[in-house]
């Protein structure tokens, strides 16, 4: 923003920060109405500037410039203020600086105010028409006239008269009649008991609490149910899986039985088998006759006894595995049996849990209507509130008006600044502008002729947070501009503002904690309307914005977002173009 600043006329030099250095020019490619594209460059120590025609790239081989513009509005020939105003048509207009009638130059430096605003004069507490410390107010005042009517002070001579002071108070009176005139009816149609409001409020206030703790209850009663229903869901789930597993184990343990009876069986026909054939050793042989006790071939029988005893060994070993089988299935069974029953019991368990939810979902489904319908009638009670204190506003408005005594200045001298119709009309803009945001309550906003600045439903910007207030100040300089244009009065063309959405800092932001005002703000999405708007309005003025969070979406082709990422970071600028 200083860059800028610097490179359309600001006397002061650029700040002597560290990424700086290595630096000599600065360079601003400008389209202008008459002169079409051209390239300013100057010097960072500052001094003159020089002018190119079209196109002059930083970092091309230097040459003299077409033309030489001297910094100071002051100075003999051609100067960068002349040459810019003398763009927008505007040539040898003076200012009022006093109410006696001095003037000055209207330089372009007058313009960057409503064309360049820092961080610190976004968030500041004066009023956005002020130009610098050392200006003035009625200066400051004549200065935003000039902008918003075309009319500068060339003509002044004297002041207004007590006739003219008085004709001026009246018109204002009319003006503050016909406003009350209008809310009234509003008052009336909208909010016919509003003698009651405030004892509505709290009514509503009282009952609406009661309700948020019925329904606090009801709900943690809610939130209990489920998640028992939850828990014994899931155990009847982890109960029936392992009935399932269980079954799957017994029905392999059947087939091992079954295998087991199967060798037993094999083994116990093969024992009978050796023991018929050992019965029949001692016999005659069948081959040559010779009695037992002269036979010299024992035919295998000593095998057949090994293999006969080795049988019984192995059948009484399979018997044993399969009475340690049968255990182990009786215990399955046992614990399958047992799991069923406990799954039945926490299935009823469960539908006894839901029929207690259905039962208890009416009674916090009412409460919740109930307080929803609530919240909108206090709500609604609320803006009548504010209705009213507006009313209230405006009558005693008009009870100063009323008591207006005009004063007699010293001949010469003047009254600063604009108010009636233009305000009015001023201020009408800039609420345009705040609704198309949605601030939030989408306020009324005044023109305050004593400050030259506005009131938000009759509160003084200085009165609200920082963020508040830069979103404010950003509404004030570009309803400015759209009612040069919609007036065809001249205009830069140039908005930019710097972190104008302040009300999006977090807690631990050096302008320290968000407050009240501006995190109702912060929720309303304000930001997102911010940026539409702008980019609705981008054919009116080129708009510049300096912010520490992104856009909450993408901006299209309309814009161009760059990202600062510092000197330590990587996908972005980091900062100024490379030397």
């Amino acid at each position: 923003m200083k860059a800028l600043d610097f490179m359309t006329g600001a006397g002061s030099a650029l700040p002597d920060i560290e990424q700086i250095q290595g630096y000599e020019r600065a360079w601003l490619e400008l389209d202008l109405p008459v002169s079409g594209r051209v390239t300013l460059v100057r010097a960072l120590s500052g001094g003159a500037y020089g002018i190119y025609e079209g196109t002059k790239e930083p970092g091309a081989d230097i040459v003299e410039p077409n033309r030489t513009l001297g910094a100071d509005h002051r100075s003999k020939g051609e100067n960068i203020s002349s040459f810019l105003l003398a763009e927008l048509g505007v040539v040898d207009r003076k200012i009022a600086r006093t109410l006696i009638g001095e003037k000055n130059p209207f330089t372009f430096r007058h313009f960057a105010p409503y064309v360049f605003t820092e961080e610190t004069n976004m968030m500041g507490e004066w009023s956005p028409i002020r130009i610098s410390a050392q200006s003035g107010e009625t200066f400051d005042k004549n200065v935003l006239k000039f902008i918003v009517t075309g009319l500068d002070d060339s003509a002044m001579q004297t002041t207004r008269s007590v006739d003219a002071q008085k004709t001026a108070n009246l018109g204002k009176i009319e003006l503050i009649d016909d406003m009350i005139t209008t809310a009234e009816e509003e008052l009336e149609r909208r909010w016919p008991d509003s003698a009651d409001l405030e004892g509505q409020l709290e009514r509503i206030s009282t009952t609406v609490e009661g309700l948020q703790q019925a329904m606090t209850e009801r709900q943690a009663l809610l939130d209990g149910m489920r998640r028992e229903r939850r828990s014994k869901v899931e155990a009847a789930n982890e109960a029936m899986e392992r009935r399932s597993d269980i079954s799957v184990t017994l029905d392999r343990f059947a087939l091992l039985d079954a295998v087991y009876d199967s060798d037993v069986t094999r083994l116990e026909a093969l024992e009978e088998g050796g023991a018929a054939l050992l019965a029949g050793a001692r016999r005659i042989c069948p081959v040559c006759g010779a009695d037992p006790a002269h036979q010299q071939h024992e035919h295998g029988f000593g095998e057949i006894e090994v293999t006969q005893a080795a049988t019984r060994a192995e059948i009484a070993k399979i018997r044993l595995e399969r009475s340690d089988l049968r255990k182990a299935m009786a215990s399955l069974e046992a614990e399958r049996e047992g799991l069923h029953r406990r799954g039945e019991r926490l299935v009823s368990e469960v539908e006894a849990l839901e029929a207690d939810i259905a039962e208890a979902k009416p009674a916090e489904a009412s409460s919740r209507l109930a307080y929803e319908e609530l919240d909108r009638t206090r709500h609604e009670v609320r803006k009548g509130i504010a209705h009213l204190r507006y009313v209230e506003g405006l009558r005693a408005r008009r009870a100063r008006l009323a008591a207006f005594r005009p004063t007699s200045v010293p001949r010469g001298s003047v009254t600063a600044g604009i108010g009636g119709v233009v305000g009015h009309e001023l201020a009408s803009t800039i609420q345009s502008v705040l609704h198309a945001w949605y601030f939030p309550g989408l306020p009324t906003v005044a023109f305050d002729p004593g400050t030259h600045d506005i009131l938000i439903n009759g509160k003084n910007r200085r009165a609200n947070g920082k963020g508040v207030r830069a979103l404010m100040n950003a509404a004030f300089k570009i309803g400015v501009m759209l009612y040069c244009r919609s007036k065809a009065l001249p205009h830069p063309g140039i908005v930019a503002l710097d972190s104008p959405l302040l009300s999006y800092r977090d807690s631990l932001s050096r302008h320290g904690a968000p407050g009240a005002d501006e995190k109702q703000v912060a929720e309303s999405g304000l930001n997102a309307h911010f940026y539409r708007f702008l980019l609705d309005n981008a054919d009116k003025a080129q708009f510049v914005v300096i912010e520490n969070d992104a856009p909450p979406f993408d901006l299209g082709d309309a814009a161009r977002v760059t990202t600062f990422v510092g000197s330590e970071g990587s996908g972005g600028r980091r900062g100024f173009f490379p030397a």
